[in-house]
């Protein structure tokens, strides 16, 4: 049985780091992880065997923690190219997506359960309702690129495991531009209501109702940005850089 753990690292960027863990066999992998200390707690505790570290792009915060896990596990960071996978026990694997935009060598992962895609460990691909920067090394024309193909290709079932907890401010910038959108309102107030290191973990079909990224044809989206003759590429791009300047 495969077990995810999300740690958030309660720093000013919000950051999000996770855990994997083949129960049976105590075989566990770390994705992005800011800080060491609480995983190096969690996997000593549970007396586990860490079989590598994964990152989904080389920005300080989404690396921080790998020297010291290395050093304490002699575990390796897995460098893999686009399309191969990590065995995570006989049902269980891990692809890997290249997904540039954010960074030009961006990867996500996806967890694939019984050969059905089961999670997306999108980094700063996507967030809850948004999606991540372009202003380091990024492209935003390849950033939309990506995002289209994840939102084509993978089931609306899937949980999406973020990077970062940006949930609250993507979702009040949301419905500055979609102001009718009461799905969005309605994760508005559940998000309000709990805290990230309790963050109830969302699927796809929950961000098309509410991350504008997702919603380019939302003829109210459209008007409030003046975007109603736009592709859905200037769309996208126009709402990058509004909510750069949110």
């Amino acid at each position: 049985m495969i077990q995810v753990k999300q740690l958030f690292a309660h720093n000013d960027l919000r950051n999000f780091s996770y855990l994997i863990t083949d129960v049976k066999s105590a075989r566990c992998w770390v994705i992005d992880p800011y800080e060491a200390g609480p995983l190096l707690h969690l996997i000593k505790k549970d007396a586990l065997t860490l079989q590598g570290i994964l990152n989904t792009h080389p920005h300080f915060d989404h690396i921080r923690g790998n020297s010291e896990l290395q050093e304490t596990f002699r575990a390796p960071v897995l460098k893999l190219s686009g399309a191969s996978e990590i065995k995570l026990d006989e049902n269980n694997r891990l692809r890997i997506i290249d997904s540039p935009g954010h960074t030009m060598d961006h990867q996500v992962f996806v967890w694939k359960k019984d050969s059905r895609d089961a999670a997306l460990f999108s980094g700063d691909t996507l967030f809850n309702s948004g999606v991540g920067n372009c202003k380091n090394g990024g492209d935003p024309d390849v950033l939309f690129e990506t995002v289209e193909s994840l939102i084509e290709k993978l089931p609306d079932e899937v949980l999406l495991y973020p990077g970062h907890d940006y949930a609250e401010k993507n979702l009040r910038f949301a419905l500055s531009v979609e102001p009718e959108n009461a799905r969005a309102e309605e994760q508005l107030k559940e998000t309000l209501d709990s805290d990230a290191d309790h963050r109830r973990v969302r699927t796809l079909r929950e961000e098309k109702e509410s991350n504008p990224f997702f919603r380019l044809n939302s003829e109210e989206l459209k008007k409030s940005i003046d975007g109603l003759s736009s592709s859905k590429r200037e769309l996208f791009k126009r709402l990058r850089s509004l909510r750069d300047r949110w």
